[in-house]
């Protein structure tokens, strides 16, 4: 090989090591912004949290128009709890009530 063949091998090798330390890069920023939602999903919120919280989840209608649901892995892992042991709980004007369905699944 001559050295200009040479020369144009070692430009491209540079030229990959720049993209894939970009794509490290970008990769490590992705990995923060993954974790940085882990905590804040696994942190248990406060008492004055969980009603924001209950009115962002993603509630749907029942067929005939009355009342809602959600799957319970949806809201917060206290108030589930919470809910789980008295079965029906009233909080800022709603009625949350917890159901078990025979599949298993769990929904407030």
């Amino acid at each position: 090989m001559s050295g200009e063949e040479l020369k144009q091998i070692i430009e491209y090798i540079d030229s990959r090591i720049r993209r894939l330390e970009e794509e490290i890069r970008l990769l490590k920023s992705l990995r923060e912004i993954m974790e940085d939602r882990v905590r804040r999903l696994s942190a248990e919120p406060s008492e004055k949290e969980i009603p924001a919280m209950l009115s962002e989840a993603g509630w749907r209608r029942y067929p005939s128009g009355e009342g809602e649901w959600c799957f319970a892995d949806e809201l917060p892992r206290a108030f589930v709890e919470e809910l789980r042991e008295r079965g029906i709980m009233d909080l800022d004007g709603y009625r949350y009530v917890y159901k078990r369905l025979s599949t298993g699944k769990e929904i407030v």
